[in-house]
């Protein structure tokens, strides 16, 4: 798991969708879907329900944002 992940994990959710969240990180939209994937892969849960052009945390991405936000506050400190 790297920080960029939980960055792009955090900018998804806030955003709504991977597209908005890539614009808003200036990256392109296959590279973020792509790390999402990664980090689900490694956490061995998906963190988003994916609909339309659209996402949505799951349960067990509601329980992960806080765990996110600490790591990298505590990485930016």
């Amino acid at each position: 798991m790297r920080l960029e992940q939980l960055e792009y994990f955090l900018a998804a959710a806030d955003h709504g969708s991977f597209s908005a969240a890539a614009h808003a990180l200036t990256m392109a939209q296959p590279s973020m879907s792509e790390q999402i994937r990664r980090l689900e892969a490694e956490l061995g849960v998906p963190l988003f329900i994916r609909a339309g052009k659209g996402v949505q945390l799951t349960d067990a991405g509601r329980l992960f944002r806080p765990r996110a936000e600490r790591v990298l506050a505590e990485a930016q400190e």
